[in-house]
Parts: C-alpha cells; structure tokens; sequence
C-alpha cells in the first residue's frame, strides 16, 4: 500500500503511535487550522508480500488497520473516510469513520477518495484531503495535526529518508490526483516541494508493515 504515496519506503526501526510526533513544538511551527480538511485512510492493497491478511494482523495488542485508524481519528475532526478492498475490514475500524470499496489499482482508491471529498458540500467545500495509509500503524495523531496544518496552496507530507505519507493536499490540486491512473501513486507530487512543506518524523513513526516481521 505505501506506494500510493511514498517514493521509497523507509523500512528500519519499530515504534508505537502513543509515543508521539518527536519535531519541533506544533504550535511553533503550525497556525490554527481553518475549517477542517476531510481525511481519508487508503486499506485497499493486497497484501501480497505480507502472506495474508495484514490489516488485520496483531500490532501491539491492536490490528494494524484499528491502530491505524485510531490516530487519524485522533488528529482528523473533519469528515473520514476509509477505502477497503475487504468488506469484512469494516469491522475493525473505530467509529466515525465511512466506507468505500475499491478492488482497482492504486489511482483507483485515490480517485475513489476525491469522489467522496467533493461530495462533502456542507456547509461549504472541503479545503483539502489528508491522505494516510492504513499499513502505516506507527504514525502519531501529532504528525497527521503537524501535516495538515503544513498545507497551504501547496501539498505537504512527511519527510523521513524521502517524502512520505501522511500527505495533505489542497483542494486545488484535486485535479493532479486525478490524473493519476494505473498504479501510479501521489509520490511524484511531492518530490519538489518547498523545505516548509516538509514535517520531518522520525524513522519509528513511518514505518510501514510490508512482512509479518515488521509487526512488533
């Protein structure tokens, strides 16, 4: 799942969301957030290297797309969303979360999310989109908050060895995501960006589960 967004996935070191976003103070570096951006939780991969059901393998007394799930909900107060390729994933999200089923490539899901996102049209348009991966259960609430509140006119991401997600794009570049097709993820739009649209994070907080020896 990491390549919807990630250029290369960095891949060393265990760690637990509950230990938070280890940068600088938020409110040093972050302004107040205007009305909130809708977040969206991409758990449509297939797993393929895991062996099995990875979403739903134990993290640390959790599965991975629950420990997941909970720290966006923590960090997102807009509107939610999580596309699933398994029906039987539902369960396992917390609540405040809505559904949608992608069986596609990896611009599907992405398109699947933009339709959602400019379907929220109360009381106005949503500013942007979060995007979060559900194989990433180590990302802290405080770096979802860190990177939305980055986001400008422009995108802003993660920043570990490369740009990573979670990534929050404006609304204006809903047009650029779109264009995606095939299994072509968001990563090339992030590649270039200005120093301040990058949140660094530490290596813990983005590791992604690709094997079962992955899982702490």
């Amino acid at each position: 799942m990491r390549q919807h967004l990630r250029t290369r996935a960095p891949h060393h070191a265990t760690g637990n969301w509950q230990g938070g976003y280890r940068g600088a103070n938020l409110s040093q570096m972050t302004g107040p957030l205007p009305q909130p951006i809708a977040a969206v939780l991409l758990a449509a991969g297939r797993s393929s290297r895991f062996g099995g059901d990875k979403l739903a393998a134990d993290c640390g007394g959790m599965a991975v797309l629950t420990r997941a799930a909970q720290a966006l909900r923590a960090a997102a107060p807009g509107p939610r969303l999580a596309v699933l390729r398994h029906p039987a994933h539902a369960a396992l999200l917390p609540e405040g979360f809505e559904t949608a089923f992608c069986e596609g490539q990896q611009s599907d899901s992405l398109h699947r999310a933009l339709d959602w996102a400019q379907s929220l049209r109360a009381p106005s348009p949503v500013p942007g989109l979060l995007i979060a991966l559900a194989d990433m259960p180590f990302v802290s609430p405080d770096l979802h908050h860190a990177v939305m509140a980055r986001m400008t006119d422009l995108p802003a991401c993660a920043l570990g060895e490369t740009p990573s997600p979670p990534a929050a794009f404006s609304a204006a570049w809903f047009p650029r995501l779109r264009a995606l097709i095939g299994d072509r993820g968001a990563g090339a739009l992030l590649t270039e960006l200005p120093a301040a649209q990058y949140v660094p994070a530490t290596m813990q907080e983005l590791r992604d589960i690709d094997l079962p020896t992955d899982l702490p």
